[in-house]
């Protein structure tokens, strides 16, 4: 029996057991495919994105003692249905990795005599495949680099703390820097993902620069890190991921 967690709540909290191995759905890549009258084939653009996928669980529920098979139904949908948009999704099979992923879909168990039921759960997520230890931030105080072992470039969170009001602040990351400006205040949040800047519940967009017009991002490979001296640290969460 596996046990998935949805939403920071466990299955097994809810009274549900997973009964078989998921399936393994390889997301489909996105493709503009345009035909070129005079020209042998099609005109292949790659996007670089994936399209979303399912997470599928054949599940059986089971009443208790304080339970009666309805009211254990009852937490099971509330389960399911206790995220607004996409939350992080983990299982007992795949255990160095998360999703991200919704549910919007109905589910009907077999009531079998009352006492126990059995379904099929099904999630829709994000095509990453999160690794776990891509949460782990990463400290430089001085030049570096950091090595990104997958092959897919990452969007990562930078936390940025700059001790020197006076100065304005750089970092480079591989090729792409990033200024920030002069009494911007510490620390500073920028997360590449969302493309957004922040301190606390504060938005920081407007004292950082990226000189190239874009947020940097971790290729495969080695990825220099550079920081000036008006910056006292940086942590890099890297977030990793696979498909």
């Amino acid at each position: 029996m596996g046990i998935v967690v949805f939403n920071g709540i466990s299955s097994k909290d809810v009274g549900v057991e997973v009964e078989t191995f998921p399936s393994y759905a390889i997301p489909e890549k996105e493709y503009d495919v345009v035909h070129v009258p005079g020209r042998n084939g099609d005109l292949i653009i790659d996007s670089g994105t994936y399209k979303n996928v399912k997470r599928s669980y054949a599940v059986s529920v089971a009443t208790h003692d304080k339970f009666t098979y309805s009211q254990v139904m009852n937490k099971v949908a509330e389960w399911l249905h206790s995220a607004s948009g996409y939350a992080r999704l983990e299982d007992s099979y795949d255990r160095d990795y998360y999703r991200m992923a919704y549910y919007n879909t109905a589910v009907s168990f077999e009531n079998i005599f009352n006492q126990a039921g059995r379904g099929t759960i099904e999630f829709i997520c994000k095509p990453q495949r999160f690794l776990k230890d891509g949460e782990i931030p990463v400290t430089f105080t001085s030049n570096g680099s950091i090595q990104n072992r997958t092959i897919n470039p990452a969007s990562p969170i930078i936390k940025v703390i700059k001790t020197q009001a006076d100065s304005t602040g750089t970092l480079v990351i591989g090729d792409i820097a990033i200024s920030i400006a002069e009494g911007s205040g510490s620390p500073i949040i920028i997360d590449c993902e969302l493309q957004d800047a922040y301190s606390g519940d504060v938005n920081k967009n407007s004292v950082i620069t990226l000189t190239s017009g874009v947020f940097p991002k971790l290729y495969p490979g080695s990825n220099a890190i550079q920081i000036n001296s008006a910056i006292s640290s940086i942590e890099i969460t890297p977030r990793w991921w696979t498909i």
